[in-house]
C-alpha cells in the first residue's frame, strides 16, 4: 500500500488532475459540453430503451451530422430548444409530462454530463434522490432505521414542487456554481422553455405585491432529465441548514418529500417554522395535508411502504392496488405472457424489500382466462 506522499507524487508525476471543486468548476465550459465525443456518449444514453422509435432511429442513421450541427450552434450561442410534447400519466398521480425532442435530450444528457459532478459535491449524504449509488432501495433502509431509532416524525411534502420553482431563484442559485457565461444562457435557454400556466393559481409570498406573482416565470418540466438535477439541487440549501446550522442529523430527503426524526416534539416543531422560513425564501409552500407532526408507532409512510418501529415494511394500500389496475388492465388489452410475467417479476423485486412473504405467494399462481394457470417464475 503506497503512503501518502507517495500518491501526490505519482499524481503529479503523470498530470491527473485532482477532483476538488475548483476542477469541476473549470470543467464546467461550453466547449467542453459542446464537443463531439461528449455529444455522443450522451446521444448514446438518450436512446436507450428508445432505438424503436422512428425519430430517435432517423436521428441516429444521420448522427454525425447532426451531432456536429449541435456542437456548432452550442458554440455559436444559436441552439434554441424546441417545443415540447404533453401527454398525462396517472400512475402513481395524475402528472403532465412534457417530452422534449430528442435532439434536446442529447443536450440535456451531455449537460448534465459536465454539470452533475459539480452540484453532486454539494449534496449531503441523506438526500437520495438522482444520483448514482442512491436511489428508493437506501432511501428506504434510512428510513427505517431512523424510525426505528425514534419516536417522531415531522413528515414534509412540498406543494406542487416542480411547477412552482421560480426561475430567477434556481438561475441565481446555479450562477453561484459556474463561471462560464456560455454555459450559462444554455441553461437560461433550457430553463426558460418550459413555463407554468394560469392553471395553477400563483403563490402570494409576505413579500410580494399584487403584481408580482404573475410577473415572475416559474415551473421545471417533468420529464426533463435537467429538471430532476435541477430541483434535487434547488433545495440543496435547505438540507445543509437543517443538518449543518441546526445540527440536526436525523434527515433525509428524496426530492420533496423530507422526513425530520426526534424524540423532542417541541424541537420539531421549531424546527417546521425554521423550514418554512427557508421555504419562502425560495418562493416555496408546505402542502399542509401532507406536512405533518406524528408518533412513529403509527407508521412512516414513505417511498411505496409503511415503516413501523421493530417490524419489517409494509406495502401501502394504495401502491397494492396500483399494481391490481395495471395486472387487469393487461390482461384486457391482450398482453403478451412473457411482457406480463416480467412486470410481475419487476413487483416482486421491489416487494421483497417488505414483510410481503404471503403477497407473493398469492401472486405465483394467478388466473389467465379462467381455464389454465400461468407459474411466474418469483426465484432469485
Amino acid at each position: 500500500m503506497r503512503k501518502t506522499h507517495e500518491i501526490d507524487f505519482l499524481t503529479v508525476e503523470m498530470n491527473i488532475p485532482r477532483m476538488n471543486r475548483r476542477y469541476f468548476r473549470q470543467q464546467c465550459r461550453i466547449e467542453n459540453i459542446a464537443s463531439e465525443g461528449n455529444l455522443l456518449n450522451a446521444a448514446k444514453i438518450a436512446r436507450r430503451h428508445k432505438s424503436r422509435r422512428p425519430d430517435v432511429e432517423d436521428w441516429w442513421l444521420c448522427r454525425e451530422t447532426e451531432i456536429t450541427r449541435l456542437a456548432n450552434e452550442l458554440l455559436s450561442g444559436k441552439w434554441e430548444p424546441g417545443g415540447y410534447r404533453f401527454f398525462e400519466v396517472y400512475e402513481p398521480k395524475r402528472r403532465t409530462i412534457a417530452a422534449a425532442p430528442f435532439a434536446d435530450r442529447v443536450v440535456h444528457h451531455a449537460l448534465c454530463r459536465i454539470l452533475q459532478p459539480l452540484l453532486e459535491r454539494r449534496f449531503i449524504a441523506r438526500s437520495f434522490s438522482c444520483q448514482r449509488g442512491k436511489g428508493t432501495t437506501a432511501a428506504r433502509q434510512c428510513c427505517r432505521k431512523l424510525t426505528n431509532r425514534y419516536r417522531y416524525v415531522l413528515k414534509c411534502d412540498i406543494h406542487k414542487f416542480f411547477h412552482q420553482i421560480d426561475h430567477a431563484v434556481l438561475l441565481e442559485k446555479l450562477g453561484r456554481e459556474i463561471l462560464c457565461p456560455g454555459t450559462m444562457r444554455l441553461i437560461g435557454k433550457i430553463i426558460a422553455s418550459f413555463e407554468t400556466g394560469p392553471e395553477l393559481t400563483p403563490v402570494i409570498f409576505p413579500q410580494d405585491d399584487l403584481f408580482t406573482p404573475f410577473e415572475r416565470s416559474r415551473g421545471l418540466p417533468i420529464g426533463n432529465l435537467t429538471s430532476q438535477l435541477w430541483g434535487n439541487y434547488f433545495l440543496d440549501g435547505l438540507d445543509h441548514r437543517i443538518t449543518e446550522d441546526e445540527a440536526h442529523g436525523a434527515y433525509l430527503r428524496y426530492t420533496d418529500d423530507f422526513l425530520l426524526f426526534g424524540d423532542d416534539k417541541f424541537r420539531l416543531w421549531d424546527l417546521k417554522q425554521i423550514i418554512e422560513e427557508e421555504l419562502n425564501s425560495i418562493r416555496l409552500k408546505f402542502s399542509n395535508p401532507k406536512s405533518r407532526m406524528m408518533a412513529t408507532r403509527e407508521g412512516v409512510a414513505f417511498c411505496g411502504f409503511r415503516f413501523i418501529p421493530g417490524q419489517q415494511p409494509r406495502i401501502l394500500g394504495a401502491t397494492k392496488r396500483r399494481f391490481e389496475k395495471r395486472r387487469h388492465r393487461h390482461f384486457r388489452t391482450g398482453m403478451e405472457i412473457a411482457d406480463i410475467s416480467l412486470r410481475v417479476f419487476c413487483w416482486y423485486q421491489f416487494s421483497r424489500e417488505g414483510n410481503t412473504e404471503g403477497l407473493r405467494q398469492a401472486y405465483e399462481h394467478w388466473p389467465l382466462d379462467g381455464k389454465k394457470r400461468c407459474r411466474i417464475a418469483t426465484t432469485g
